[in-house]
Formats: C-alpha cells, sequence, structure tokens
C-alpha cells in the first residue's frame, strides 16, 4: 500500500506548478525528485527558494551554481510571482533560461485559485494572457505546465475515492461522503484519514461509513454538532440520546470541552450574521474551513443571541461546580441540554 498517488510527471526544463492545491503540488515535486534519482542512482541536489525572500540575484546564483555531491540540480522558487512581480521581468527571466545547465530544473510554484466567472473556472492571477506564458514559450525550453486547483466540497467524495484507489484500497461510497463531510477540503488530513481507515480494516477490507465516524479525528466534533443541532430543533429525545452515546465513548470533560468550543463559534456566527456578514466573513473570523463555517451559520439561526450567552455562562458555571465538587460534569450536561431542548 502506497501513501503517495503517482503521477504523471515527465522530467523537461521548467515546471510551473499553479493552484491552491498543495498537496497535488509537493506530489508533483516528490515525484520529480523520484524520477531524477532513478536516472543518476539516488543523487541529487535541491535548492529551495522562497520568492518572499529572494531576489532576482538569488535565482541567479542557485541556477548557475554546480553541485559537487550531483549531476542534477533542482531549484524550487515557491511564490515565484514574488520575485517576478513585473512584465519586465520576463526578459531577464528569458535570458536566464536560455543559459541554464542541461542538468539543471527549475520549478515554478504559482499559488493561484480558480473564481467561477461567464460559465467557467478562470484563475485569478495567472490567466491565459500573463507575460509568463509567452516568456516560458519563447525560452526554447522544455516545458510542463500543471494545474492544480483545489477541489470543491461537491468534488470531494470523488477526490477521496481516486484517493483510496491510489493507496490500493476500498471505500463504501457513504463512507467517501461521510469523510468529505468532516475534513471538508483540507487535502491533507484527508489522506492521512483515508491511509488510518485503510490500515484500521486491513488488506482486502472496506471502509464503511461507521469505521470513518470512529476512526476520522473530526467525527466526535459532527457528533457535538449534531447534538447542538438536535437541541436548536427542541429535540429533547434525539439530543440526549446523542449526549449519552458520547458519554459511553469519551470522558465528560473532553465531551464538555468540545461542547463549550462549539457554543463559542454560535456566538461568533451570530455575530457575523448579525453584522450582515456570511460565510466567508465567519470562515476567516474563527479560522475554519468554509463548509463548516456553512453549516455553523445555518445552526446558529436556531438560537437568539440571548440564548447562547445563557447557555455559554451556564457552562462555565458548569465546570466551576464540576471542579468544587457540588455536581458531576456528565449529569450537568444531560440537565442542560434537556432544559435547553424544551
Amino acid at each position: 500500500m502506497r501513501a503517495t498517488p503517482q503521477t504523471d510527471l515527465t522530467i523537461v526544463d521548467v515546471y510551473v506548478l499553479q493552484g491552491d492545491d498543495d498537496l497535488a503540488i509537493q506530489d508533483d515535486l516528490k515525484a520529480l525528485y523520484a524520477r531524477l534519482r532513478e536516472e543518476d542512482s539516488g543523487e541529487l541536489d535541491v535548492a529551495l527558494l522562497d520568492g518572499h525572500a529572494s531576489d532576482q540575484a538569488a535565482l541567479t546564483q542557485a541556477l548557475n551554481s554546480l553541485s559537487l555531491f550531483s549531476p542534477q540540480r533542482v531549484v524550487v522558487l515557491a511564490d515565484a510571482l514574488e520575485t517576478l512581480k513585473k512584465k519586465e521581468d520576463g526578459e531577464w527571466l528569458l535570458a536566464l533560461l536560455k543559459s541554464l545547465s542541461q542538468n539543471t530544473r527549475l520549478a515554478l510554484l504559482l499559488p493561484d485559485s480558480q473564481r467561477y466567472v461567464k460559465g467557467e473556472m478562470v484563475w485569478q492571477k495567472i490567466k491565459p494572457n500573463h507575460w509568463l506564458h509567452k516568456c516560458l514559450k519563447e525560452s526554447g525550453r522544455t516545458l510542463a505546465w500543471r494545474e492544480h486547483p483545489l477541489p470543491s466540497q461537491r468534488e470531494m467524495p470523488a477526490w477521496i475515492m481516486n484517493e483510496v484507489l491510489s493507496q490500493g484500497g476500498s471505500f463504501e461510497g457513504r463512507a467517501a461522503a461521510e469523510l468529505a463531510n468532516l475534513v471538508g477540503n483540507n487535502l491533507f488530513q484527508a489522506r492521512q484519514e483515508i491511509t488510518k481507515a485503510l490500515s484500521y480494516v486491513g488488506e482486502g477490507g472496506t471502509v464503511t461509513r461507521e469505521d470513518v465516524r470512529l476512526l476520522c479525528s473530526q467525527s466526535r466534533e459532527e457528533d457535538i454538532f449534531e447534538m447542538v443541532d438536535a437541541v436548536g430543533g427542541r429535540n429533547a429525545q434525539r439530543a440526549l440520546s446523542l449526549l449519552r452515546r458520547l458519554l459511553e465513548d469519551l470522558p465528560a470533560q473532553y465531551i464538555y470541552t468540545m461542547l463549550a468550543r462549539q457554543v463559542r463559534l454560535l456566538i461568533m456566527a451570530r455575530e457575523v450574521l448579525e453584522g450582515g456578514g456570511g460565510q466567508n466573513d465567519m470562515a476567516a473570523q474563527a479560522g475554519l474551513n468554509p463548509f463548516v463555517a456553512k453549516k455553523a451559520l445555518a445552526q446558529c439561526r436556531h438560537f437568539s443571541m440571548g440564548e447562547l450567552e445563557s447557555i455559554y455562562h451556564q457552562l462555565d458555571r458548569m465546570d466551576e461546580e464540576s471542579k468544587t465538587g457540588v455536581s458531576s460534569l456528565d449529569v450537568a450536561m444531560e440537565s442542560l441540554v434537556a432544559d435547553i431542548s424544551r
């Protein structure tokens, strides 16, 4: 079983890796390193430059330096447009590429995102008419320009199934949908959770929705969210059933911590909502992925700000009373959930 999917990356002089799918970009770089090491018995010299901290002189030096230990050299320039900011920089880059050593490869990393415009998804920074396209074409160097847009929430189940296949495993469709709901489009976490789940079921096993909920680090937070949803819907029976199921599996203090965090998120969501903000504002303010932010905004509509603040004060008092021995957390949480649900 392998954790990193193979790519069809070929060996060329210049690589441009554009997009906001950082996982795919890192996979491309790893595949490139592996291909070059295969050709030269494992020896490879890699120079990593940050466009925010590197100027043209630093890039020139890195490309023209000769390695004493490896016949192959790769220069990776992250955030390349920070070094290559203006159209005038194209003339300098063109001259630099024409003198590029035969055993030196250049990889330009271009963070970018797509937006829906007039019926199609378009890149925001590097469009088809950007001067970089013309510069690289005129250089005469072999080129691989690879676009890696981050998958949308709707595309995540398919991405998960492809990743599962690349790792040599099997997922039920419902398991992929469940994992997508839990991790959003955090691809690094999705890959880790897939690897964990496949290891759990073993070779030849198929991961089910129940396996994902058992193993995924965010599944318990989803249980808390579902419980609070039942509270907001004034479904006391459902809310208490979910709470008791959590108490069977986890320490009361851990559940209390997650519940308090969820209530704090709903207070923030209510503030954003009342201020006229939306999903992006909530995601930025709370550091959430857009999918979770959207769910929090929807859930906070079940509560007034006064209700949420009252619940938070009750949780604070509950914590203090449990520490002084006045009451136990599990009983206090059941009473709170029952009271609010009614």
